[in-house]
C-alpha cells in the first residue's frame, strides 16, 4: 500500500471526493448472493464485511440491505475519516488488513473489496475469506477501469478534447508516478485476479457520472500517481493547469 493512503491529509480528500459505488454493480451483487442462498428479495441478510474500505465509501449502502456491516482497513487515518461521518447504528469500522479479517469464522454473508483487490496479496485474502464466509456466502471484487474513461458533452468534439487531456494527464504527466499495481490495474480485473473459488462471475457495468470540475479535481488530488508527484515537485501545480485547460475548452470552444 503507498504511504499516502496512510497520511491524515489524503485520508479527509479521499472522504471529501472518492466516488460512491455504482448503485447496478451492488445490485448485481446481491442478485447474485441471493441466487446462491435462495433467498426472498425482500429478506435482510445478516452480516457483511467491506474490506479496504477506506474512509468509507463503499462501506455506507451495505447497510441498507444488512443487519451488520464492517468496514475495515489497514490506515488508521482512513478509519478516523469514516468513522466520523458514520451515523448508521448498524456499521461500524475497525484498522485491519485483508489478511486478518477481525471476524469469526463462517460468520459472514458477503465480502466485498472495492477499488482495493490490486493492492492486496490475493491468494493469502481468498484464503482468509474462505474462512469467515457462511455456506454459500459470497466475495465481490470491484472496480473502476482506468481504460475507456471518457468525457460526454452535447458537443462531440468538447467531449474528444476533453477526454484526450485526461488521458494525456494520466498517461504522460503522471506516467512515472503509478506503482505497479495500478499500472496494471485493468489487466488485474479483467483477466488475471486470480480467485479460487469454483462459481465465478465476471460483469462489466457502464457507469455514466456527472461530476463537476472542482469535483473532479479533487478526486484527482486523491489519485496515488498525484501523490507521489506533488511530493517530489511541490511547486508545480499541475491540477491547476488541467483545470484551466478545461475551461479554455468548455467556454472557449470556437
Amino acid at each position: 500500500m503507498t504511504s499516502a493512503f496512510t497520511e491524515r491529509s489524503h485520508a479527509v480528500l479521499y472522504r471529501k471526493y472518492r466516488p460512491k459505488p455504482c448503485s447496478m454493480v451492488i445490485d448485481k451483487i446481491l442478485d447474485f448472493l441471493k441466487e446462491k442462498r435462495k433467498t426472498p428479495k425482500k429478506t435482510p441478510f445478516i452480516s457483511a464485511v467491506d474490506v479496504a474500505c477506506g474512509s468509507g465509501q463503499s462501506t455506507p449502502v451495505l447497510g441498507e440491505y444488512f443487519d451488520s456491516v464492517l468496514g475495515c482497513d489497514i490506515s488508521e487515518a482512513q478509519i478516523n475519516e469514516a468513522t466520523k461521518t458514520n451515523t448508521a447504528p448498524n456499521i461500524k469500522y475497525c484498522v485491519a488488513d485483508a489478511e486478518h479479517i477481525p471476524v469469526a469464522d463462517n460468520s459472514v454473508d458477503l465480502v466485498t473489496c472495492s477499488q482495493a483487490a490490486h493492492w492486496l496479496d490475493i491468494p493469502a485474502f481468498c484464503k482468509k475469506v474462505d474462512r469467515v464466509l457462511k455456506p454459500f456466502g459470497c466475495l465481490a471484487i470491484y472496480s473502476r477501469l482506468r481504460n475507456g474513461q471518457k468525457f460526454l458533452h452535447e458537443n462531440a468534439e468538447i467531449a474528444t478534447r476533453l477526454t484526450d487531456v485526461f488521458m494525456k494527464f494520466r498517461y504522460d504527466t503522471l506516467k512515472d508516478y503509478w506503482e505497479f499495481p495500478v499500472k496494471i490495474h485493468d489487466d488485474i480485473y479483467t483477466q488475471d485476479l486470480q480467485i479460487h473459488f469454483s462459481d465465478c462471475q465476471r460483469h462489466v457495468v457502464d457507469e455514466h457520472s456527472d461530476i463537476s470540475l472542482s469535483e473532479l479535481i479533487g478526486y484527482l488530488e486523491t489519485v496515488s500517481a498525484y501523490q507521489n508527484y506533488h511530493k517530489e515537485h511541490p511547486e508545480d501545480d499541475i491540477l491547476k493547469d488541467l483545470q484551466d485547460k478545461y475551461v479554455q475548452i468548455t467556454f472557449n470552444f470556437v
